[in-house]
């Protein structure tokens, strides 16, 4: 029983690290999709979570009862060759994006809060990256097992911090003018589609090392519901420093800069650790099919997505979440429609 709740625990902690990067710690994805719809925004959160852990167990149980290795053998599977090669290209470029955000928060974080040249804080993330998917998926679910916990902790200590310090707790907040957004369910679900999309290679990839189908739904019961009560909190901290943060590139650095500097460095550290998972999930991702796709080994092609994402992440991250993102989801959406739509005209039973 005891080795059964460390199995979901991990499960859960990959899920969550897959999505859970610069975006989401730093509260950029909170602010751009949830923040900015006041009381909607809410419940946006909780029906993403829900969403999620859905979509979690659902290709569980596919990639289980298919026997899939990887996420192109899904597409393929439901959309056929033409629909699923074109599905196949657009996770690549999901994969591709985040990993280009990732490093470019980690630019931010080394240049802005650590005082360092921003390119030493992206190799240096590079590094770690490339030392952790060197071990396949089971390095990057045990780096997940070991950042995830420690951010979840962080999370909670700066929101307490938060609640103490500010005597005029308020759930919607106040002072922001864009607040008038009515469109919260759309929002919902391209936050959805991107992060299920970037969450998909590892989500394939975790049946190769847990096939129990019971702590799988476990794993993304308990990634779904952990994700809606760390991005419920950060929602609040945002929405009781608006005017702190409706500027900033990393609001919730801003808002401790400003109210506690010594949790300030510490969830520094944390953010940028939240950035490596899903740096690591990406680029295992992009990795794997990519060298796949077009028959070069995994070295040269390891080489060449590096170099091309270290130039791609001079853009401001804040720029690159706000335009890629979303761009991503409406992409994103389209190709499931068409999924969808061919896999009933098929009548594929899986």
């Amino acid at each position: 029983m005891k080795k059964d709740y460390r199995y979901i625990f991990r499960i859960a902690a990959t899920y969550i690290g897959a999505i859970i990067g610069a975006g989401f710690a730093s509260g950029q994805e909170i602010f751009r999709f949830f923040t900015v719809h006041g009381f909607w925004g809410y419940l946006g959160i909780i029906t993403c979570g829900l969403l999620l852990a859905s979509l979690g167990y659902i290709t569980f149980k596919i990639s289980i009862n298919s026997n899939l290795n990887n996420y192109s053998q899904l597409f393929y599977q439901l959309g056929g060759r033409r629909l699923g090669s074109l599905a196949d290209s657009v996770i690549l470029l999901f994969l591709l994006g985040s990993f280009v955000v990732m490093l470019s928060g980690s630019g931010e974080i080394f240049n802005n809060y650590f005082r360092v040249d921003k390119n030493l804080g992206i190799l240096l993330t590079i590094i770690i990256v490339i030392s952790a998917i060197k071990f396949g998926i089971e390095g990057v679910m045990n780096l997940n097992l070991f950042l995830i916990p420690v951010l979840i902790l962080i999370v909670f200590i700066t929101f307490w911090f938060n609640v103490e310090s500010n005597l005029s707790f308020n759930l919607q907040g106040q002072g922001y003018n864009n607040i008038v957004f009515n469109n919260w369910l759309l929002y919902s679900i391209i936050y959805v589609i991107y992060n299920y999309f970037l969450a998909l290679p590892v989500l394939i990839a975790i049946p190769t090392q847990i096939n129990d189908l019971n702590l799988l739904k476990k794993g993304s019961i308990l990634a779904g519901g952990l994700l809606v009560v760390l991005a419920l909190v950060i929602n609040i901290l945002l929405v009781q420093n608006l005017s702190l943060i409706t500027e900033s590139q990393i609001p919730i650095l801003e808002i401790l800069n400003y109210h506690n500097k010594g949790l300030h460095i510490l969830y520094s550290v944390v953010l940028w650790s939240a950035m490596i998972t899903t740096a690591t999930s990406s680029l295992y991702g992009l990795v794997i099919r990519s060298k796949e796709r077009f028959s070069l080994q995994e070295n040269k092609m390891l080489t060449f997505l590096v170099i091309f994402s270290f130039l791609l992440s001079k853009f401001r991250f804040d720029s690159l979440v706000a335009v890629v993102y979303p761009f991503l989801g409406y992409i994103g959406g389209l190709i499931l429609i068409f999924l969808f739509l061919n896999y009933l005209k098929s009548k594929i039973i899986l």
